[in-house]
């Protein structure tokens, strides 16, 4: 049963919305006559929808609008405003307030319940957006595809969403490898000419058993040749309207195929060994990036035995703390040699319980 959350200083009108709301829609009401009261409900347990009248007492509701879309909570939850003010202005001020319908009073239920109906069906059919979550480290060893690749696995393995892996590296990387797979095709054969359109991108994927989706690197390095910002971020722009998970594995430079896909994501992690050459990589990743620097993840990668700093070290050093640490599993050499990544193969394994919380904090 949809949660609708009715917020208007008129006592009546809340008692009439109400009574609509349960015996002709079928909908569950909560009701507020004051914003920020309402506020505090929606952040407390999100309605499904929002019906916001805009002259109240205290916080208007353009003020309850504009909170209600800054809220991780209830950003992307349906407003209708419900106001007396029924003038083009009074519309365009509800849209640029963030509401998504616009409704003048007085109206008749059937017809609010209606628009209700159609707003959350609309809702319902729109497509979720894909999260697009990038894996970058300036320096290599560090166990970036390693992550990829079994942050990719983990969705598959949880069928959380369809997922494709992207490999953007140009120096011969290694998704397809750890996949146990051959890179043909791959992205230079789009890269040699071929149409970029999404016939030409789905002929180029290859797929796992597992169901996981993946887009390989050149198994040659490329000699003075990189995948172009611009290609880039058309394939993830491709590829987000067919997948609801994109796991973008990154060069070791701050190219324009990185510089794209960091622009794209939804999360950027920085992968950080334990390591003194590692750490302070990271560092100067951060200062090179600036704003985004700033936005990044950190994931501490323990990818020895022994003779590496401890993850609150690392942190001590970055200056923030990391989402996950993965510990050292020895199993992932053999699993690398057999193309069969932990999260598959051996689910109960430490990386894979790890990146199994990784895939939670970030799916």
């Amino acid at each position: 049963m949809a949660k609708i959350l009715v917020i208007d200083d008129d006592p009546q009108l809340l008692r009439m919305t109400e009574l609509a709301l349960e015996r002709r829609g079928g909908y569950e009401p909560i009701l507020s006559a004051d914003g920020a009261e309402a506020l505090a409900k929606a952040r407390e347990d999100p309605p499904d929808l929002a019906i916001v009248d805009v002259m109240m007492p205290g916080l208007t509701g353009y003020e309850v609008c504009r909170q209600l879309r800054e809220q991780e909570e209830t950003a992307s939850i349906p407003i209708i405003i419900l106001t007396a003010r029924g003038q083009a202005v009074d519309r365009q001020a509800a849209l640029e307030a963030g509401a998504d319908e616009h409704v003048a009073k007085p109206i008749a239920m059937s017809e609010l319940i209606e628009r209700i109906d159609d707003v959350l069906k609309d809702r319902s059919t729109t497509p979720s957006p894909s999260r697009i979550i990038t894996f970058l480290s300036l320096r290599g060893g560090v166990g970036v595809t390693t992550l990829a690749v079994s942050l990719a696995a983990t969705l598959a393995r949880e069928e959380r969403g369809r997922t494709c892996l992207v490999d953007l590296c140009a120096s011969s990387g290694h998704g397809a490898l750890q996949l146990g797979l051959r890179p043909e095709p791959n992205w230079s054969d789009l890269a040699d000419g071929a149409e970029l359109d999404d016939e030409a991108i789905a002929n180029t994927l290859l797929e796992h058993e597992s169901g996981l989706h993946l887009l390989a690197s050149p198994v040659l390095p490329l000699i003075q040749r990189e995948i172009s910002g611009s290609m880039a971020t058309d394939l993830l722009d491709a590829l987000s309207r067919e997948f609801e998970f994109l796991i973008v594995d990154t060069p070791s430079t701050l190219s324009e195929a990185t510089m794209s896909a960091i622009g794209a994501a939804t999360g950027t992690c920085l992968v950080v060994a334990g390591d003194p050459a590692s750490v302070q990589s990271a560092l100067g990743t951060i200062r090179a990036l600036g704003e985004r620097g700033r936005e990044l993840s950190i994931i501490v990668n323990q990818t020895a035995r022994a003779g590496q700093a401890s993850s609150e070290s690392i942190e001590r050093v970055i200056g923030r703390s990391a989402m996950e640490v993965i510990p050292f599993d020895p199993g992932q050499a053999r699993a690398m040699v057999k193309g069969k990544p932990l999260p598959l193969s051996r689910p109960d394994s430490p990386l894979a319980k790890a990146v199994n919380g990784l895939a939670e904090k970030l799916a």
